[in-house]
C-alpha cells in the first residue's frame, strides 16, 4: 500500500510539475513537427563529428554492461531524430523500428540506412498519442530506447515505452533542465542576466529531464543502472545559423514573437566577425538503463 501511495504522489508531482508548461505551451504537433524537420540536416551533420560518436560509444558501452546485446535483437528508438542510435544499433545487427514525429528527421534517417543498407523501419508517429496496441508494440521490443527526446514527457509516456520492452529500457536527459548551449547569448539578447527564464523555457521545452524518470523508476522498485556525463564545447557558424538556432529554441517553448527574432538577428549579426559566430556550449546529463518486469506497477 505504502509503495502504491508513493508512486502516486511522485506521478502527482511531476505532472503539476509540467502542467505549467504545457498550458503555456502554444504550439501545436504539426508546428512542432515542422520545427524538428528544419533542424534535420544540422542534427545530421552532427552524427558524424567526434563528439557525437563518443557519447554514442558511451551509449552503447552501458548497454552492453547492463547485459543487452544488439545482434539479432528488437529495438525501437522512440524519438530516433536522424539515426543518431538506430543506425549503430542497426550496423551491430539489430533490427530497429526508428520512430519519430518529424518527417524531416525520418528522410535524414532513410538516407543513412539506405546507403548501408541496414534493417531500419522509419516510423512518423507522436509518442504523446500512439496506440501501442494497434501499432503492435506491445512487450515487442528487447530494448525500447528514448535518448534526449520530449517524446517521452510524464509518466503516461514513460510508462508506454516500458509497456513496449520485454527484456530493456534506455532513457537519457537532461540533468536539471535543459540544454546550455546559447542560453547565455540569448539572455543577453532579452535583458536577462540571471539566465532563469531561458532555463525555464529549456526544462519545459525539452521534456522532464532525468530526475522525475530516476525517481519514479525506483519508486516502482527498480535500480537502473545510472551514469551522468558533462561535457563543454564550441561550435563556431554563420552567424544567421546561430540567430536561427537560438530563435528556434525560444519558439520551441512559443515565447518568441516577431520583435524578440529581430533583436536576436541584429545580436548575431553584430557580434560576428567575418560573418561566423562562435557558441560556446555546456550540459550535464544522465542517462539509464534497466531491466523491465514482467509484472510491474506502471498506469498501462
Amino acid at each position: 500500500m505504502q509503495k502504491n501511495v508513493n508512486v502516486k504522489n511522485l506521478v502527482d508531482c511531476w505532472k503539476a510539475s509540467t502542467a505549467h508548461g504545457r498550458k503555456n505551451e502554444g504550439m501545436s504537433e504539426d508546428r512542432q513537427a515542422e520545427m524538428w524537420s528544419k533542424r534535420s540536416e544540422e542534427f545530421a551533420r552532427h552524427i558524424r563529428e567526434k563528439r557525437s560518436k563518443k557519447r554514442t560509444s558511451e551509449i552503447l558501452g552501458l548497454l552492453e554492461e547492463a547485459g543487452f546485446r544488439a545482434d539479432g535483437a528488437r529495438v525501437l528508438d522512440i524519438g530516433c531524430g536522424p539515426g543518431t542510435l538506430s543506425i549503430p544499433l542497426a550496423r551491430a545487427g539489430a533490427d530497429v523500428t526508428s520512430l519519430d514525429i518529424a518527417s524531416g528527421m525520418l528522410e535524414e534517417l532513410r538516407k543513412y540506412a539506405e546507403e548501408e543498407r541496414l534493417s531500419v523501419h522509419p516510423l512518423e508517429c507522436s509518442w504523446w498519442t500512439a496506440d501501442i496496441d494497434k501499432l503492435g508494440f506491445r512487450r515487442k521490443y528487447d530494448l525500447v530506447l528514448a535518448s534526449m527526446t520530449p517524446g517521452v514527457r510524464d509518466a503516461e509516456t514513460f510508462d508506454r515505452m516500458m509497456a513496449c520492452s520485454r527484456k530493456y529500457c534506455y532513457y537519457s536527459h537532461f540533468l536539471g533542465g535543459g540544454p546550455h548551449g546559447g542560453i547565455a547569448d540569448i539572455s543577453r539578447v532579452l535583458g536577462d542576466r540571471t539566465d532563469d527564464r531561458t532555463r525555464r523555457q529549456g526544462a519545459r521545452g525539452h521534456g522532464p529531464g532525468i530526475a522525475y524518470p530516476f525517481l519514479y523508476l525506483y519508486a516502482l522498485g527498480y535500480r537502473p543502472l545510472v551514469r551522468f556525463g558533462h561535457s563543454r564545447w564550441k561550435m563556431e557558424t554563420e552567424w544567421n545559423e546561430a540567430a536561427e538556432r537560438a530563435i528556434w529554441f525560444l519558439e520551441h517553448d512559443g515565447s518568441c514573437d516577431a520583435a524578440t527574432s529581430e533583436k536576436i538577428l541584429a545580436y548575431y549579426r553584430d557580434n560576428a566577425k567575418d560573418g561566423r559566430y562562435t557558441v560556446k556550449s555546456e550540459m550535464y546529463t544522465g542517462m539509464m538503463v534497466w531491466k523491465v518486469k514482467k509484472s510491474r506497477g506502471g498506469m498501462v
